[in-house]
């Protein structure tokens, strides 16, 4: 099954299997797939939650339905430690999220992590950045990455 997230800057398409989100994909707004994609009609009440969290900020239910089954154990450390303790609004570098994550000499690892964090936006990978206030990596790029930490009222 798949739920889409539309907000005014992106799509977030949500793909679950067995009662688990699978992933998500993420795609800019102006991508153009917006046009041919519908909201459920029964919307999952993760989905009711993220419309709250992007669209009014209210704060994200910490219990996800996330699938983490194929993710291996650091790994999906790294991904539950960011979405933990790295609150709307704030960004972290990649070397501190190692340190947070129990494994300070893990920085690669932890860009690792975050270029192949099956849940963007909801782990939200697009917070981390460079020790020097650099964007770093994000799947989308980085001007998306700029728009996303834009919505938050962070502006490197």
């Amino acid at each position: 099954m798949q739920e889409y997230l539309i907000h005014p800057d992106f799509t977030l398409v949500l793909i679950w299997k067995k009662n688990r989100m699978e992933k998500t994909l993420l795609q800019p707004a102006d991508s153009g797939t917006t046009n041919c994609m519908r909201t459920s009609p029964e919307p999952s009440r993760t989905l009711k939650n993220l419309y709250r969290y992007y669209l009014h900020r209210e704060p994200l239910h910490q219990e996800l339905p996330l699938d983490w089954q194929k993710i291996p154990p650091f790994r999906a450390r790294v991904l539950k430690t960011l979405f933990r303790l790295v609150p709307w609004g704030t960004t972290v570098t990649y070397s501190r999220l190692a340190a947070m994550a129990g494994n300070p000499g893990a920085v690669r690892a932890v860009g690792t992590a975050m270029a192949g964090n099956p849940w963007p936006v909801i782990i939200p990978c697009h917070r981390v950045i460079k020790a020097d206030n650099g964007l770093g990596g994000f799947s989308c790029g980085t001007e998306f990455k700029k728009k996303l930490l834009a919505l938050e009222d962070i502006i490197l």
